[in-house]
């Protein structure tokens, strides 16, 4: 794997192209027009409006976000707007998957999709410190790999020095990923029919609130129990571990499998952000250098997807 060590100069490491970052070929849809900027002005002014902070924002040391895969149908820009508000970091580690350019955006993109990027994008303005690490899904940015984008830096992976001193590798995952690798049309055709089951959960759950029915979480369970069983005979906590090990690192930070945990496997901490689609969880770092694994208020179960890996006996909040 490919460490990057830093740029050569600052010259190298910075490029600006706001225009043709939302209209590149990975398919962005244009921003819409907004009110022309007064001479003198800051940058970004849609920007900043999109990233309003709660007064009740609990503050964090390090931030790791991954899938949140704006574009597609699955999404949950609100749910990742809320939570954005709701907590704030010095440095934001976006892990890939950020966009979902699998699909195309401009059929599900929304306003509240440029919200949550609007609201990274002005992130570096009010001082955090943002890490970008491209995954499959947005795979498109990693030619960008050692440069800046207004204030994001974009790696193809990063090492994460917590406040204990602990030494992380961050990066998405699908490195380790036997199945997406040796088999990308099938991982494709995978990702496309849980985007649909999921579109499936959504649509029944909707009918069931609005008949004041009981929740039934019968297609949720399956689609964690599925990638459970994948995750067992697939080995790839280990890989990532085996990764994070050979580096010399005390851990990793991924995301990619949908699957948020924070677990030792053989003295190496694997920690898992999750996903924006499902498990709706982030990983954060406390002043102490302590990673927890929290999840969104407003999900209307932010913690049911931990349940299988729980009752496996592997699964722990916090480390």
């Amino acid at each position: 794997m490919t460490t990057f060590s830093g740029p050569r100069s600052k010259t190298d490491m910075t490029f600006r192209t706001s225009d043709s970052f939302l209209r590149s070929p990975a398919g962005f849809p244009t921003v819409p027009p907004t009110a022309p900027t007064p001479a003198g002005a800051a940058r970004l002014p849609d920007a900043v409006r999109g990233a309003r902070i709660s007064p009740e924002a609990t503050h964090h040391r390090s931030l790791f976000l991954s899938d949140l895969h704006l574009g597609a149908k699955s999404a949950r820009p609100d749910l990742i707007l809320a939570f954005l508000r709701q907590n704030t970091a010095d440095t934001v580690y976006l892990v890939g998957d950020i966009v979902d350019n699998w699909h195309p955006l401009a059929q599900n993109w929304t306003q509240e999709h440029h919200d949550v990027l609007h609201h990274l994008l002005a992130l570096p303005a009010q001082g955090a410190r943002v890490i970008y690490v491209p995954g499959n899904h947005d795979a498109f940015f990693r030619q960008y790999a050692g440069r800046m984008y207004e204030g994001i830096e974009v790696r193809l992976d990063a090492v994460h020095r917590a406040a204990d001193g602990a030494q992380y590798l961050v990066v998405h995952g699908d490195c380790c990923d036997v199945f997406s690798r040796r088999a990308p049309i099938l991982s494709r055709l995978g990702a496309m029919i849980e985007t649909g089951v999921r579109s499936l959960d959504a649509l029944q759950k909707a009918v069931t609130r609005r008949l004041d029915w009981r929740d039934w979480d019968g297609i949720e369970r399956t689609i964690s129990a599925t990638n459970a069983m994948i995750r067992k005979h697939d080995r790839f906590e280990e890989r990532l571990s085996d990764l994070a090990r050979a580096g010399g690192y005390d851990g990793v930070i991924c995301g990619h499998f949908h699957q948020a945990s924070l677990r030792d496997i053989e003295g190496v901490t694997y920690a898992n952000c999750g996903d924006w689609v499902g498990s709706n969880t982030a990983m954060v770092e406390g002043a102490d250098g302590r990673l927890r694994l929290i999840g969104s208020p407003q999900a209307p179960h932010p913690s049911r997807r931990f349940d299988v890996a729980a009752e496996e006996g592997e699964h722990a909040l916090a480390i």
